[in-house]
């Protein structure tokens, strides 16, 4: 199993700065990421980062109303092959969009269903076998459940299922969380760029390439 790291940004830097290196393959956003972007037109915004060559951009409908929502999801997907749509599975008032989620899957749109902090609802949008699920790594601990566990339990029932649903790990806050969230049965990381800069960050290894670098001053290639 193939397992990648996207990245949790907006932001032409980052982007820049990190798909370069080939260590990162995607880019995740939603509303607020967008918004802590200075963006103000999801659309451009999306279109920018694809300028940056990523094999895959997430781009997240805006309304909670449902045929607004279906629009905003075909025309997102439009934008490019590579865009996935994210639709949360709730609204801010608790109602459910499985029907939404299921038409937008119908419509021929790679969907990303979102907003899942419980096994229940993440068992639930299973059941709807869209292309990704994810997983909020730290806002599931916030809700009292292990989310080692909870992606452990998701790919059981993936594999019972039978869906070709890829499991995407979000919601990351420290660099520890990144090493646990791979240590996991899913497919992707994805990581604010903060907490993957301080991930790979080694001073031992910094030290060690100082003495490579010393000792090599008296030898030529």
């Amino acid at each position: 199993m193939d397992q990648l790291l996207f990245l949790d940004s907006a932001r032409d830097e980052d982007c820049t700065d990190w798909l370069q290196t080939g260590v990162v393959h995607g880019v995740t956003t939603n509303s607020t990421i967008l918004a802590r972007a200075g963006a103000t037109s999801v659309s451009t915004a999306i279109k920018g980062i694809l300028g940056h060559a990523p094999a895959e951009v997430h781009a997240q409908v805006l309304s909670e109303q449902d045929e607004v929502a279906f629009r905003q999801a075909i025309e997102l997907a439009a934008l490019d092959p590579r865009v996935r749509v994210k639709i949360p599975f709730v609204t801010s008032e608790g109602r459910r969009r499985a029907a939404l989620i299921r038409r937008v899957r119908e419509a021929g749109v790679s969907v990303n269903v979102t907003v899942c902090t419980s096994l229940a609802e993440l068992y639930a949008a299973l059941s709807l076998a869209p292309d990704y699920l994810s997983v909020l790594w730290c806002r599931t601990r916030d809700a009292g459940e292990d989310p080692a566990q909870v992606v452990r339990a998701v790919a059981a029932r993936r594999a019972v299922t039978g869906v070709g649903t890829r499991l995407i790990v979000g919601s990351i806050r420290e660099p520890g969380d990144v090493t646990a969230a791979l240590g996991g049965p899913c497919d992707v990381v994805t990581v604010p760029p903060a907490v993957l800069g301080k991930w790979l960050d080694s001073p031992p290894s910094v030290v060690m390439a100082r003495q490579f670098a010393t000792d090599a001053e008296g030898l030529v290639a």
